[in-house]
């Protein structure tokens, strides 16, 4: 095996640095290197830069072109001899592995955001544990991807896969929380996504900086203060008289129907009769795909007798969180809480003091579900056959009970003791 480099001259006044590769009859080939010199400044007789040449950048190439001999030996020993094909351009392509150069048509391969792209794309027919990657993961990778198309565009860089280091991490946390107003969570949930895709990438065989892998490259969280309905205000929103607005009573009949099953909003905005078994509801949730069994609660039961059997009537995601906000300050769901909400003048949640209407939303409906089961007294087991939860750990997440409600429930349990 033979490496030559070399230059032509010619009418322009830097010259390409040429690498030449042959072995014999088996491989004669030769490619650029990328370098370009002064015809002054290089050496023929010892094929590089002269030491006295006028580019400050002499050590710099010079090491360079003694990196890519030796990779250029150890890369073909290890090709030839492993029977891989060495084909017409397989000194190109080395030449670009090496200085971890692409064609325009191979960008995924070195640049993060041609990569996560080329992972959106085939996100649907992607397998995660046997089985297709859900509709809902896909939107959410395509949500990351569109921040790290803005934070290139914001920073005027594109990144490589070696530049995803914990510089990265900081300047992209300081970008979605100064320019794009996200919070928190938001961004810990992209800073996931983005330590997924660094996995992928280094699945697929290309190098990513380790530093994805540190401590320090975490994603950050608030408390969160979600809020929920205790049996009181249920009961007060189901009898609330709401027959001179068809559209508030629709979304009050949905709402209950998702406080009383525990549902998530995906599951119980479309069941129809189809799920009703005698006195319970069987369904297949959408996003873990299991396979629940729950009883039908008396104000379920109600609404159905009221609507002749029928289901009110469907609505998107959006307004059933828009419509249930109404719901609850017609019916002076109005208590003082603590949570996150969008004042007025601002696009962001902010922490604070709320009338309690402004903080529900159709996770309510399943943490309200969980706490109010398990202040009575149920098993987290039993509640978790209902809900779906899988450890006891995620199950308590949604157990959301104020301090007040524990108060009078300890009490009420040392006055049955003292008796």
């Amino acid at each position: 095996m033979n490496v030559k480099y070399f230059i032509v001259k010619g009418k322009k006044k830097y010259l390409s640095i040429y690498v030449r590769f042959w072995d014999s009859n088996r491989i004669d080939q030769k490619t650029r290197t990328g370098f370009s010199v002064l015809f002054n400044d290089w050496s023929e007789k010892k094929q590089r830069l002269k030491i006295k040449a006028t580019t400050t950048n002499v050590d710099f190439i010079n090491d360079k072109l003694n990196n890519l001999e030796l990779f250029l030996f150890d890369k073909y020993n290890n090709d030839y001899n492993n029977k891989k094909h060495i084909s017409k351009a397989w000194l190109k392509n080395s030449v670009f592995d090496f200085f971890g150069r692409v064609d325009k048509n191979d960008e995924y391969k070195a640049y993060l955001v041609s990569w996560v792209e080329k992972f959106v794309k085939d996100a649907p027919n992607r397998l995660y544990r046997g089985k297709l990657i859900k509709p809902r993961s896909v939107k959410n990778y395509n949500g990351a991807l569109n921040k790290l198309k803005a934070f290139e565009e914001h920073t005027k860089k594109r990144y490589r896969f070696e530049d995803i280091d914990l510089t990265f991490h900081q300047e992209f946390i300081h970008f979605c929380r100064d320019v794009e107003n996200l919070n928190n969570n938001s961004i810990g949930n992209l800073i996931s996504r983005i330590k997924t895709f660094c996995r992928e990438i280094e699945f697929e065989g290309y190098n990513v900086n380790p530093q994805y892998k540190s401590s320090n490259f975490n994603a950050p969280k608030n408390e969160t203060f979600d809020t929920y309905l205790n049996e009181e205000e249920i009961n007060k929103i189901f009898n609330h008289d709401f027959s001179d607005n068809i559209r508030l009573d629709n979304a009050r009949d949905l709402f209950v129907i998702g406080l009383r099953t525990g549902l998530r909003i995906s599951d119980f905005l479309r069941i129809d009769k189809g799920n009703i078994i005698g006195n319970v509801i069987n369904i297949t949730t959408l996003k873990t795909e299991q396979n629940l069994t729950i009883p039908i609660h008396p104000q379920f039961q109600k609404i159905l007798e009221k609507r002749n059997g029928e289901f009110p009537k469907k609505i998107s995601d959006q307004k059933f969180n828009k419509y249930i906000k109404e719901v609850c300050q017609v019916a002076e769901i109005n208590t003082p809480t603590y949570g996150a909400a969008i004042k007025e003048g601002s696009n962001k949640k902010e922490l604070d003091i709320y009338p309690k209407y402004k903080l529900i939303s159709s996770h309510t409906c399943r943490r309200s579900f969980a706490t109010n089961l398990f202040l009575e007294g149920f098993e987290a087991s039993v509640i978790m056959m209902a809900t779906g939860h899988k450890s006891i750990k995620q199950f308590l997440q949604y157990i959301k009970a104020s301090q007040d409600e524990h108060i009078k429930k300890l009490s009420k349990y040392w006055e049955s003791k003292n008796k």
